[in-house]
Order: C-alpha cells, then sequence, then structure tokens
C-alpha cells in the first residue's frame, strides 16, 4: 500500500480543491480504521530535525492533521455529500480519537464556528447547510448541548446514524462522553424502529451491540430490542427465514451434528482459553463441525472440531446464508456459538434460526435479546441475577467450563520477586479501553487521594494503541495526575512481568475481567473487586470465591470497593500472606484450569433428546 501523503492533504485543503481534499479526508479515516488508529502508512515527513523523538514526530503529524481538518470543514464552500456523510460516520470514531489525542479533547471549535452563539456557547443555532459537517464533528467530549428530540424530527435517519456512531467509540471515559452514552441508551430504544432500514445506518452494528454491555444504565441492553427488529426486518428482505426443520435422531451409528459458529478462535485469543476444552469434549456425544473466519482461526482452533468449514461471502449477509445452506446441509441439530457480539454475524444469527436447538455462552457476557437464541451457557457462580437474560439458562457447575491457559503463560517463568525496598504501593489495572469510565477513575483518584502511604497505579490497558494511547494518556494523567504509569498494548511477557512487578491488583467496574484475572493471580497478585447483578460483574464474585479470596475482598458497593482497597493498600503483612497462600500458577491451574468440561456435551445431549422427544438414555444405544 503506499503512504498517504499529508503534505498533499494539505496542499489541497489550503488550496480549497474540496472534492479531492474530502476523497483525501476519507482515504485517512478508512486507514486509520485498517490500522486501528496508528498513524500507518503515512508520509513521515516532518518539520523537525532527524533526531526528533518517534512522540514528537507523532505529536507534530496530529496537530498537522487537526489543522488541516479544521481549515477544511470551516470552509464555507466545502460541504460532505449524503453518500460521504454515511462514510465518514463509520469512521467517526477515529474523529474523536483524533482530536481527544490532543489538547483539544473535542472538535467544539469546528461546531462553534458553524453557528455560534455568543450568548450562549453551549447552544448552537447551525444553518441547514452546514448540519451534516456539525454532525460528523459532534463527538462524544462534545461539550455543546444539541436538542436530540427536534433533531430527530427533523431528519430521523440521519439522527439514528449519529447515535450509532456516539455509541460504538470504544473509549467513552471522559464525563461528557459517558453521560452521552448513558442518555442515548435510554432516549433511543424506543424511537430506532421508526428509521427506514439498517441500511442508513453506519457500519458499525457490532460496536454498538457490544459497547452497550459497558454503560452503567441498568437497561443497557435494550438497544438490542429494536436493532434484532432491524435485522429481522432486512433478512426479510433477503428471504432469509427461520429454519422450521424439526429436531430428528441421526442414522443408526452417527451422531448428531453440532454446528460451532465462531468469532475469533485462535491459540491466545481469550475466547480459545475460555471455552476450548468444553468444545472438544462435545465430540463424545456430538460430530462438531466448525464455522469461522479463515484469518481469525488458526490450525490449532480448527484442531478442536471434526470438521471446520471457512465462512465465504462478500457481505454479512452472503456469510449468513452460506452458514444457513452449511447447517441445512448437515441437518445440524443444535447451533452454538461461544460468543456474541464481537462481528455482526453472531449478532445476526441470534436472530435467525437454523437449528431446531440454539444456544451461546459467555465470551462476551451479555444477554442477545435474540428471538432464535434458546439458551445461555453459564457456570452456577457466574449467574448473578436471572432477569438479566432474555435467554433461558443452561447452568453449570462451577468446574464445568475449565479454562486453558494461554500458550504465551504455559512458556513464560518469571523471575523470583526481589525483597521491596520502596514503601510505595504498585496498583495494577489490567483491562481494555471499554472497560474504563469516570466512575473507576474518579474511584481510583479517591483511593490515591486517601490512601496513607505513597501509590501507583499501573494501567494495562488493552487496546491502548496508536491514537488511542495518547487520547488516554491525556485522560488518566487529568485524573490521577505523576501517580498513574500507562502501559500501552505490549506482548504477553512483558504484560506478565509488568503485572508481577505490582503488589495487588484492581479490578474495573461494572464491567469486570475473567482473563485478567487469570493473569494477575498467576502473577502472584491479590486484588479487589466489585461485583453485582449483571453476569459481567458477577464472573468478578465467582472467580475470586473460586480462588478462596476472603469476603472482604468482593465489594458490593462503591464504598465497601474504596474500603476494602485502603485496607489491601495499607496492610502489607496481610497482603503479603494472601499472596502467599492463594495465588500464583499452582492456584490457577487447581481452581480455574482443572475441572469437568464434559459436562457441557452431556447437558446439550440432554436438551437435544429432549427436543427430539426421545427417551432413550443415550445415543450409543
Amino acid at each position: 500500500m503506499s503512504l498517504f501523503n499529508v503534505t498533499k492533504l494539505e496542499y489541497l485543503c489550503y488550496r480549497r480543491q474540496h472534492e479531492a481534499a474530502g476523497r483525501e479526508l476519507i482515504n485517512l479515516l478508512q486507514r486509520l480504521e485498517d490500522h486501528y488508529g496508528h498513524l500507518a502508512d503515512i508520509d513521515e515527513w516532518v518539520q523537525s530535525s532527524e533526531a526528533a523523538s518517534r512522540d514528537m514526530m507523532n505529536d507534530q503529524l496530529r496537530y498537522r492533521l487537526i489543522s488541516t481538518i479544521t481549515s477544511l470543514v470551516t470552509d464555507p464552500g466545502f460541504q460532505f455529500s449524503e453518500e460521504d456523510v454515511k462514510r465518514v460516520m463509520g469512521y467517526q470514531r477515529w474523529l474523536t480519537v483524533l482530536f481527544g489525542s490532543s489538547a483539544f479533547v473535542n472538535a467544539d471549535h469546528i461546531l462553534r464556528s458553524l453557528g455560534l452563539n455568543e450568548m450562549d456557547r453551549t447552544n448552537i443555532s447551525v444553518p441547514k447547510r452546514d448540519l451534516r459537517k456539525f454532525l460528523l464533528f459532534y463527538t462524544p467530549e462534545s461539550e455543546v448541548c444539541i436538542n436530540w428530540d427536534t433533531l430527530w424530527d427533523y431528519d430521523k435517519n440521519l439522527t439514528a446514524s449519529l447515535a450509532f456512531a456516539l455509541l460504538s467509540a470504544r473509549l467513552l471515559a471522559t464525563p461528557a462522553a459517558h453521560r452521552k452514552r448513558e442518555m442515548l441508551l435510554r432516549w433511543l430504544p424506543s424511537r430506532l424502529d421508526q428509521i427506514d432500514s439498517l441500511d442508513v445506518l453506519p457500519t458499525v452494528l457490532q460496536q454498538v451491540n457490544m459497547l452497550c454491555s459497558y454503560a452503567d444504565y441498568p437497561g443497557k441492553h435494550d438497544i438490542k430490542k429494536p436493532i434484532n427488529s432491524l435485522i429481522r426486518r432486512k433478512l426479510k428482505t433477503l428471504n432469509l427465514f427461520d429454519s422450521t426443520r424439526e429436531a430428528q435422531l441421526p442414522a443408526p451409528r452417527k451422531k448428531p451434528v453440532l454446528l460451532v459458529v465462531l468469532e475469533w478462535f485462535s491459540k491466545n485469543h481469550s475466547i480459545y482459553r475460555t471455552h476450548s476444552q468444553t468444545i472438544a469434549s462435545m465430540r463424545e456425544r456430538f460430530h462438531v463441525v466448525g464455522m469461522g473466519y479463515n484469518s481469525r482461526v488458526d490450525d490449532t482452533g480448527r484442531a478442536v472440531f471434526d470438521e471446520f468449514i471457512c465462512v465465504k461471502g462478500n457481505s454479512v449477509w452472503d456469510q449468513i446464508r452460506h452458514v444457513r445452506e452449511t447447517s441445512e446441509a448437515l441437518q445440524a441439530q443444535v447451533m452454538y456459538m461461544p460468543s456474541v457480539g464481537m462481528f455482526p454475524i453472531t449478532i445476526i444469527l441470534a436472530c435467525l434460526r437454523m437449528a431446531p436447538l440454539q444456544m451461546m455462552a459467555l465470551g462476551h457476557p451479555a444477554t442477545t435479546h435474540g428471538h432464535a437464541m434458546d439458551y445461555v451457557v453459564v457456570e452456577d457462580d457466574y449467574v448473578g441475577d436471572e432477569k438479566c437474560f432474555s435467554e433461558k439458562l443452561l447452568r453449570l457447575p462451577s468446574d464445568g467450563m475449565p479454562y486453558r491457559p494461554s500458550a504465551a503463560l504455559l512458556g513464560l517463568e518469571l523471575p523470583p520477586k526481589k525483597a521491596k525496598t520502596s514503601k510505595t504501593v504498585k496498583i495494577a489495572v489490567a483491562a481494555t479501553i471499554i472497560k474504563l469510565n469516570p466512575g473507576f477513575f474518579e474511584m481510583c483518584q479517591r483511593i490515591a487521594d486517601n490512601a496513607g502511604v505513597p501509590v501507583e497505579f499501573h494501567f494495562l490497558a488493552g487496546q491502548a494503541r496508536g491514537l488511542v494511547y495518547p487520547q488516554l494518556r491525556n485522560l488518566v494523567t487529568r485524573y490521577m495526575g505523576k501517580r498513574v504509569i500507562l502501559h500501552g498494548d505490549q506482548n504477553y511477557d512483558n504484560y506478565l512481568r509488568t503485572i508481577a512487578s505490582c503488589d495487588m491488583f484492581l479490578n474495573p467496574f461494572p464491567f469486570g475481567n475473567t482473563n485478567g484475572i487469570v493473569d494477575t493471580v498467576w502473577a502472584g497478585l491479590v486484588g479487589i473487586c466489585k461485583t453485582g447483578r449483571e453476569v459481567h460483574e458477577h464472573i468478578d464474585e465467582g472467580m475470586f470465591r473460586r480462588l478462596r479470596f476472603p469476603e472482604w475482598t468482593i465489594a458490593r458497593t462503591n464504598e465497601e470497593y474504596y474500603e476494602s482497597a485502603l485496607r489491601m493498600i495499607r496492610n502489607t503483612d496481610e497482603r503479603n500472606e494472601l499472596s502467599t497462600r492463594l495465588t500464583g500458577p499452582q492456584a490457577i491451574n487447581k481452581l480455574i484450569v482443572t475441572g469437568r468440561p464434559e459436562i457441557l456435551g452431556q447437558r446439550i445431549e440432554h436438551l437435544w433428546l429432549e427436543t427430539v422427544g426421545a427417551e432413550t438414555a443415550t445415543l450409543q444405544e
């Protein structure tokens, strides 16, 4: 791929060659999407010495891009076409990250240039001709107020597109961004059915569907109901309807087919770690066929199945048709998805019946509200409040879904801990950026302010790479000052060594950790979690109990979390005793990795036999 020429974008913009400049802007956003925010394949020529550091070069490049985009968009002669609006809305999160990675924080300087109101700078009257530009640069961090009801009455499709763009941002950790998500998750669900079709929305379906789980609002998953309605309407236009095929026993000495549709399933991915043992054990009772993307399932993942089929199709709808046709050809009796929400294909399949019995596990721990999803597989100690699920629960005992340790973890030996010479307590926070929010940051700030001893927070922030890293760095620094060190994406060895250099960990909330707990405990740390009614909160409690962590480490309220964190920080001897007794590879191997993975296959077989109406005890008779 050729380098993106920043100088060319500047030249076109400042010469007011609007159409060509607009094309270059979209090209830039596409590259940021392809490289997840990295300024890769971009001309590195900068107005500084050859000895300039990489950070200085990136800072200069970011500000050149922001200045150029500002000049282009604020030019009264420049407008986005209707087609351009749809494309840019799909990339708006990268505009959010670009401006958020700078001292600007947001693009409000652009918004105010489109409709300045000297008397009230938080409310702006925008001419209709500039409305598209205004909405494209209205980021989650914006401090400008808009009337969503008025905007909806003016253009439902455009307003829904903006809402989807805002909800698709992965880092919504400023107070302004968090408030917008909370408001939109309340406001949008009752209106979304009114838009023309799914096709008018930006291509961020999976981000909206999945990222709603990280909000505080108790009804956060309600947004999935109108999304599912739009999906069903789209499926109907494509003549993709629910299968009416009934369950039936296979031919003698044949196993029934269980079709597993995958998102990610490679040896170092979390879904492989948490679900591969149970899937492999299903082969005792079923002929297990995996279907997934060629680039997302490696040879290790494929070896779990009796048979693996690559999903084919130029669009997600073609891929859905391929899965549906495969299910019919195989006469699949059960369709199972280890995770739902990371890719559009699984979200859509929750709205389409392809097999007599359909179920999912909690690779992404949240309900689907999909009418075609019969059961959710969940361990008893992870459930929380059963009312949080639209699906029936297929319950497993606490040892019914043992994890497989990461291949990288198995080959790693950490150096022995050195005697501590500093009084500073180092606190690890292992969390992807989507789990970070103002409530958790404010808790960390309060803990640091009142710890009574020096503390140093180490944020091991998954997905904090490219432009996202300076965006998050700016944010955590505003909360924590010099008491925080932000670690961006790093290889697994360095990540675990960083954790092992700390004294304790704090889990994020309301969306807690699973693999993060495995990693921190394996590296020898004890910590604090906060439980709740949602499964993604309650998993923390379940894992802490399996690990025999004391009751006071499992908080039920923010105040309990605060008090427990201070106790662990201040009581060095107690913390060290717990670490020695309850952590390390042996604790993970005994309580998390060891179990009875065969139970899931047994219980699926039992449900399927009930569906068939068979009264025989086993299929082998």
